[in-house]
């Protein structure tokens, strides 16, 4: 099993219009791409809707997701939260209930400094304990990693991968 490598899938996370996750919904979901031979699945991601789920529908969008794969494929769990404390909430909950890795973005609705990353993602890799990757999308964050800060955050340990997306002109 690989982490980090490879084609991650990110599912949608299916929910009622009350939020709540649809557990079957999603395991169809996650079958499937297990069926494509992905070599991860990246839950809770931008496009599984995040910013949108309780602490609770998260714990039970990740239990979902582990009971589906078995530890068939590394199941990366996003972990994002405008508040740090948050934030730690879902890596502790998301390596407690077994998560192969964190994916975290820097969310805020104010602008960011350097600092102000750094420590984030420092106190999240301390609580999270397992494998995490930085995810430098200043499309939809608004903040851009400088050289210095990702030199920095690579010293970080639990800190083992960064994710740059392609602008959507692919340059």
């Amino acid at each position: 099993m690989t982490l980090f490598r490879g084609l991650s899938a990110f599912p949608i996370t299916p929910t009622d219009k009350a939020g709540v996750v649809d557990t079957s919904a999603l395991a169809v979901i996650l079958d499937r791409i297990q069926e494509a031979d992905a070599d991860s699945i990246g839950l809770l991601g931008s496009t599984g809707g995040y910013a949108f789920l309780s602490r609770d529908q998260r714990r039970r969008a990740v239990e979902t997701a582990l009971a589906t794969v078995g530890g068939k494929i590394p199941v990366i769990v996003g972990v994002g939260a405008l508040r740090t404390d948050e934030a730690q909430a879902f890596a502790r909950d998301a390596r407690e209930a077994g998560a192969d890795g964190l994916l975290l973005a820097p969310v805020s609705y104010t602008p960011l400094t350097d600092q102000e990353v750094y420590e984030h993602y420092a106190a999240v890799a301390d609580v999270g304990q397992i494998p995490l990757c930085v995810y430098n999308n200043p499309s939809t964050t608004k903040f851009t990693f400088s050289v210095r800060l990702i030199e920095r955050l690579a010293k970080v340990p639990n800190i083992v991968a960064i994710k740059m997306p392609l602008p959507a002109d692919g340059n």
